[in-house]
């Protein structure tokens, strides 16, 4: 009889919880807007696919002023990264001039510095908790 109230009372507290107790925000802010047209195309990813450019989430958002703010939602608490860039000629891709490099203001999480390439993982690797993360990424 002890076990089922103990049960009975697990249930109730468990009730209680919102559904998504573990769901987190993270809102990416961007510096160094230097046009206020085209688009932010934003890109959230966990390590395991970093390297092959699959990512976890992905938004997208008109850039009107000088610094956006791009949210993320429902997120699992854990290591993510970022990979951001403005689409200022609004043709939905990153324009990269010769031997590929950007020619449009991309950046990354942790404002992780390139050499040769995009940063790894570890360089761009942030926390997000159970209380969110905050990220601010200044345009290169």
């Amino acid at each position: 009889m002890k076990l089922n109230h103990t049960l009975v009372a697990l249930l109730s507290v468990a009730a209680l919880l919102p559904a998504s107790a573990s769901a987190a925000e993270l809102t990416v802010k961007v510096e160094g807007v230097t046009a206020p047209t085209g688009t932010m195309f934003v890109a959230l990813f966990t390590e395991d696919g970093w390297a092959d450019h699959e990512a976890y989430q992905g938004a997208k958002q008109a850039v009107e002023d000088a610094a956006p703010t791009i949210v993320f939602g429902d997120l699992e608490p854990g290591r993510y990264g970022v990979k951001l860039f403005h689409d200022v000629d609004g043709d939905g891709e990153l324009a990269l001039g010769e031997y590929g490099i950007p020619v449009e203001p991309y950046g990354f999480s942790n404002d992780a510095p390139v050499s040769f390439g995009p940063p790894s993982f570890d360089g761009a690797a942030f926390d997000v908790t159970a209380d969110g993360a905050i990220q601010t990424i200044t345009l290169r």
